[in-house]
């Protein structure tokens, strides 16, 4: 990789780095194999300074990456980009709130393990995308929390009414709803009276790191907990024996992945390659209609 048309910054110690565009470098000439062995070592890579687009997003991306995917029973319904239904909008991408700390879809067995963000246009103010490292917060995590979630299994539990499932996924015909469950080890209850589904997925909060040397606490409880607590109901996580999470628990995981948030600062024509089997994400609030970024869920095309 020419470094006289780049500068390579760490972002933490742990994880992370910045490739910086100098000039008029055009990021589809990057050295593949340079760029690979980066991030198998950082986890996090975030180009910045290039001249991209959506259209140059998506050749970039395809240069190391497969199988992506296109969010059929997802949490939230996404919003296609310019046609292409692997490249999406975020989360409520218009609303304003913060989003906690998740793992990408590990609600379901099946999940990206790359994801890649693009940034069209950032917030005016804030709206900044927080990372955080699953193998710190497992490090840091009390013994007695780390028994419990070695202990006990989560099991997640999404009720839908009868107009908003086939928006999730993408179908009126549950046959289809049916056939993704199962492929998904996920359990599917029909409310024939109301026309509505519930589905129940039971899963760790703990996985093993992709070399397997490493424990790494990666999962969707805080942004559900989050909406539980706003009294929305539709999406819950309880352990597999239907009881809660303990408040004291929540509150030392909200404490750890406060403590450990990195922010990523959205400038236009951002880039960012993140490893979902490692790390965790979310979004500061923001308070403009002005923010738009897009994202793929994929699988590398490289072994990890």
């Amino acid at each position: 990789m020419p470094s006289i048309n780049m500068q390579i910054t760490p972002i933490t110690e742990q994880f992370g780095i910045i490739i910086q565009g100098i000039g008029d470098e055009n990021i589809l000439n990057l050295d593949i194999d340079e760029v690979i062995k980066l991030f198998k070592s950082s986890s996090l890579i975030l180009f910045r300074g290039f001249e991209t687009d959506v259209d140059k997003f998506k050749k970039f991306t395809e240069l190391y990456s497969t199988s992506f995917m296109t969010y059929v029973g997802g949490a939230y319904s996404r919003d296609s980009i310019n046609g292409d239904n692997t490249v999406l909008s975020v989360t409520g991408h218009k609303i304003a709130c913060a989003v906690p700390f998740h793992g990408e879809m590990y609600y379901t067995k099946t999940q990206p393990k790359m994801m890649w963000f693009y940034c069209a246009t950032p917030a005016l103010i804030d709206g900044e995308t927080t990372i955080c490292d699953g193998i710190q917060v497992y490090n840091e995590l009390s013994e007695t929390t780390k028994e419990l979630f070695h202990s006990k299994r989560l099991k997640y539990i999404r009720t839908y009414p009868q107009e908003i499932w086939p928006k999730i996924y993408q179908t009126n015909d549950l046959a289809v709803v049916e056939k993704v469950c199962n492929d998904n080890d996920m359990l599917l209850k029909v409310n024939e009276a109301e026309k509505s589904i519930t589905t129940e997925y039971i899963t760790s909060a703990i996985v093993l790191s992709r070399c397997g040397n490493y424990k790494v606490f990666l999962n969707n409880i805080l942004p559900v907990i989050e909406q539980e607590a706003q009294g929305r109901n539709s999406s819950l996580v309880r352990f597999e024996d239907d009881s809660p999470i303990p408040e004291n628990v929540i509150d030392e995981l909200k404490e750890i992945t406060g403590r450990l948030t990195q922010l990523v600062a959205w400038q236009k024509g951002d880039i960012l390659m993140v490893d979902n089997t490692r790390l965790l994400h979310g979004r500061r609030a923001f308070s403009d209609n002005q923010r738009d970024i897009y994202i793929r869920m994929c699988n590398p095309a490289f072994s990890l």
